[in-house]
């Protein structure tokens, strides 16, 4: 019940926004924070050179920045593709950061060298490789796989977001990622 009332506020704040309620996206944002610092907890452990050198607030506030940017000129039509458009600046945030520290030396997070190579070139390609692939996955297939694989969200989380069965969740996952291994082999990191 609790979960169903706040997807019924989070929808009524997107249709006010659709709508050119400005107020109702600080709400929406406010109201998601929590989630979306999970989002960002989460998507960032996949990024190690990235974790070492940034804490997951920073990388959150530049994600919200993009995210608010983005939303300038487009706007979701549901919950799933709310969430579907934050995850895409988190992940855009951390490619591009991956992308700058893999230019240069392994530091920590007090600046100080690291004897460890944190990141490997190759690898960084194969997670660029899977993230852009991943967007370009058919929406059904991209929102289950998303809510999955960046979110965290179980099975029944993702059916009573989308309106669809446990079983359909299962079966968009697995054709996802099937079509995910046609595209970039397995996955990196494995």
């Amino acid at each position: 019940m609790m979960a169903e009332l706040h997807t019924t506020t989070l929808r009524d704040l997107i249709a006010r926004f659709q709508a050119g309620d400005n107020s109702a996206l600080d709400s929406l944002i406010r109201r998601t924070e929590e989630r979306l610092a999970q989002f960002a907890r989460r998507m960032l452990g996949g990024f190690p050179g990235v974790q070492a050198r940034e804490e997951m607030e920073d990388v959150l506030q530049s994600s919200l920045i993009r995210l608010t940017r983005a939303l300038r000129h487009e706007k979701p039509n549901s919950v799933p593709e709310f969430f579907g458009l934050a995850a895409l600046h988190i992940r855009r945030e951390l490619l591009d950061l991956a992308r700058r520290y893999a230019r240069r030396p392994s530091v920590n997070l007090t600046g100080e060298p690291t004897d460890r190579e944190v990141d490997n070139p190759a690898e960084l390609d194969r997670w660029t490789a899977l993230h852009e692939a991943a967007g370009r996955l058919p929406p059904e297939l991209h929102e289950v796989f998303s809510a999955t694989f960046y979110h965290g969200w179980t099975q029944g989380q993702i059916g009573e977001l989308l309106g669809i069965s446990d079983r359909q969740v299962r079966r968009r996952w697995i054709e996802a990622c099937l079509r995910l291994k046609e595209t970039v082999g397995d996955l990196p990191g494995g």
